[in-house]
């Protein structure tokens, strides 16, 4: 018989397993002095061991008649208890007790199983399988999931970041640099996995409520199927499997809040109530936009009324109340306005048409100075513009022959310039050139949604973003 060996023993098990496939079982049979216990091991869909294990005691075994009386019988109880898997298996026999019923157990074992490994060991079987389990060298890598950004476009990459290659054992560690954004209800969550071909297997997973920020966070392979993190918070077991994770993963970081030039043109001809109200909404949208941007919001602020055509009454040219200030300074200018009022009503003032046209020449003035900073232009007023000439609509020739057709397609064609309008009518009563002014938005005087048009014009920080997964720190 082999002699004991308790290293000898863990040896042939750790080798048995090692070399064990994925659909392989390995079977180690103890006879020890109080009966038989079995163990089955295999692999499961993440290349982890598991294991269960069935002891039959001898009283168990000998039945009612004993084994004198019927050693048949109890040869059959014993090779049940011994449960060889059906399918191709390896087997390892230990003996660990020389107690006759042992001895004999063992020879029956031996008889119907010629191939299997017979080995003898004076510890108890358990903790040597336990122990090799546990020590099993990696048979597949182990990644963490990240996310990866794309710099231009912002579009987010599921794919993993390498934590511990194949043949890695309990002690190996790592260091990864992680990056997190708003942690959501879950908090982020590290989730190893391996890989089935094109398809990640969740091996565990734990979340955190992180804080936005990079993290140095070390991974130490516990056991196969165990990595611990530190660096961290302390991470909590996270239920959700994988459908619910990658279901909640956005299309795309939000872009980040940039410098923006908010230019509010504001008619200020006609009844006092309605000029006030245009104001009032000029207000609402800087002061919106300013609680988003901060002092990355610039400010001007123009003010046009209506053309006189009598030489007897004063002509009241666009005013610029304030140009590229912050705004601060753009609302106290805005106050000024609202303490002056409707500039031009009734006659001698044209009564169905506004200085527009001037209007915009003067913002595409300054704005072509300014260079190709983006710029987004608010106009708020109800009125049409002038005509450059005489046409079918009987509003008089701007004075000054101002194109608004043109002055709209130099905006339009700017880049980075962005259309936005509030109209005393309703869009399908507007003239068409609020639809043009209004391009990418277009409200309503009575019914402005401030928040969802500073949104549209893009005048609004940037949402939070909630990620299931951190982002690899792709300075590492």
């Amino acid at each position: 018989m082999p002699e004991p060996d308790r290293d000898l023993t863990r040896k042939a098990i750790a080798q048995a397993l090692a070399g064990l496939a994925d659909t392989g079982h390995l079977t180690v049979v103890e006879v020890a002095a109080d009966g038989v216990t079995t163990f089955l091991l295999h692999r499961d869909g993440n290349g982890r061991p598991r294991g269960r294990s069935w002891p039959a005691t001898w009283p168990d075994l000998a039945g009612e008649h004993g084994w004198d009386a019927d050693p048949a019988a109890a040869r059959e109880a014993v090779l049940r208890a011994a449960r060889v898997h059906p399918s191709p298996a390896d087997v390892i026999l230990v003996a660990a007790s020389a107690d006759p019923r042992a001895e004999r157990a063992l020879d029956w074992l031996r008889a119907a199983h010629p191939a299997a490994q017979v080995l003898r060991a004076d510890a108890p079987t358990a903790a040597l399988v336990r122990e090799v389990m546990t020590d099993d060298p990696l048979t597949r890598p182990y990644e963490l999931v990240v996310l990866l950004a794309d710099p231009g476009t912002g579009r987010l990459r599921l794919t993993g970041r390498r934590l511990f290659p194949i043949g890695s054992r309990p002690g190996a560690r790592t260091r990864v640099a992680l990056r997190c954004t708003e942690p959501g209800a879950h908090g982020t969550a590290l989730a190893v996995v391996t890989w089935q071909g094109p398809e990640p297997r969740l091996l565990s997973l734990q979340s955190a409520p992180l804080a936005p920020g990079r993290y140095e966070v070390t991974a130490e392979l516990v056991r196969p199927g165990r990595v611990r993190f530190t660096g961290l918070p302390a991470l909590s077991p996270d239920h959700r499997d994988w459908e619910q994770l990658v279901g909640s993963l956005p299309d795309r970081l939000p872009g980040r809040a940039g410098p923006a030039h908010l230019v509010c043109a504001v008619e200020v001809c006609g009844a006092d109530d309605q000029v006030a109200e245009r104001l009032s909404r000029a207000r609402q949208m800087i002061s919106f936009a300013s609680g988003e941007l901060g002092d990355l919001l610039r400010v001007s602020l123009l003010a046009y009324a209506a053309h006189s055509f009598d030489p007897s009454a004063p002509e009241h040219p666009v005013r610029v109340a304030a140009w590229n200030t912050d705004a601060g300074e753009a609302l106290d200018a805005l106050g000024e306005l609202e303490e002056q009022g409707a500039v031009t009503r009734g006659h001698p003032y044209h009564p169905q048409a506004a200085q527009l046209e001037d209007a915009l020449a003067a913002v595409t003035g300054r704005l072509g100075q300014a260079g190709p900073a983006p710029a987004v232009v608010l106009t708020v007023g109800g009125r049409p513009p002038h005509p450059p000439r005489t046409d079918r609509s009987r509003i008089l020739p701007c004075p000054r022959r101002h194109d608004w057709r043109n002055l709209v397609a130099v905006l339009r064609q700017r880049p980075g310039t962005t259309l936005g309008a509030i109209c005393d009518h309703a869009a399908g009563q507007a003239h068409r050139l609020w639809h043009e002014l209004g391009a990418t938005a277009l409200a309503h005087l009575e019914a402005v949604d401030v928040r969802g048009l500073a949104a549209d014009l893009g005048l609004t920080a940037p949402s939070a973003v909630h990620l299931p997964f951190p982002l690899l720190d792709e300075t590492e």
